[in-house]
């Protein structure tokens, strides 16, 4: 009887596996890294959230050299302005809010701040943007967040930051001051359970190497005749 014809190494399949198994294991060690990097920032966040407050004009001028200066506490003296208001829907709590956003204008790079005042305590659960207008800020001690894609009207050289209020002096009529959330120790978690599931896979891609391997060098040996 004949001897089974052994079958090549499978160079193609090998190279594909490597190749694959390369990415996941790089993948979840650049999450790992992103961890660390998150962690050191949630420490940065955290310390400068709660620092004493520093004046506006320093912080927006080391944000004019390209400086990240988000999630600074600053305080803001606002010089005199026309009362005008816009305002963002969002929601809280399942209700519709309307968040009140007013202009601190400013010497020094830029000619003024977007200033998120809090929201107007009228509009919670109307779903219709109001129309009221409020005086321009005076005084803001606040949080520096990401403008994001907020709008600046009025504003000519508006900062790349918006100020988000803690307390305005005098108080904004009829509006309530709410800060935002950072939200970075909810995405660390996340970092970290995308790189289990890379390294899971990783793990995976490895098993059904090795068995499709193991298949192929061990072929079923034919039934013996007595």
């Amino acid at each position: 009887m004949s001897e089974p014809t052994p079958r090549r190494f499978p160079l193609g399949l090998t190279l594909a596996a490597l190749v694959v198994f390369a990415v996941c294991c790089g993948l979840g060690t650049w999450q790992l890294q992103r961890a660390a990097w998150k962690a050191q920032a949630l420490k940065r966040i955290a310390a400068l959230e709660h620092a004493p407050p520093q004046p506006i004009g320093p912080v927006l001028a080391r944000a004019a050299k390209g400086e990240d200066v988000t999630f600074t506490r600053v305080t803001a003296a606002c010089a005199p302005g026309p009362p005008e208001t816009a305002f963002r829907m969002n929601t809280d709590n399942g209700d519709w809010i309307a968040r009140a956003l007013g202009v601190c204008r400013l010497a020094g790079p830029y000619d003024g701040v977007v200033v998120d005042r809090g929201f107007l305590t009228a509009s919670r659960g109307s779903t219709t943007p109001p129309t009221a207008r409020l005086p321009a800020p005076a005084a803001v001690v606040g949080v520096l967040f990401p403008l994001g894609k907020i709008q600046t009207p009025g504003l000519a050289r508006a900062a790349p930051v918006i100020l988000v209020a803690e307390t305005e002096t005098p108080p904004a009529p009829g509006v309530a001051p709410a800060p935002y959330a950072s939200g970075a120790a909810d995405n660390l978690q996340y970092v970290g359970a995308y790189a289990t599931t890379w390294f899971g896979l990783a793990g995976v891609v490895a098993a059904i190497y090795a068995a499709m391997l193991w298949r192929r060098t061990h072929p079923p040996q034919p039934p013996q005749r007595r």
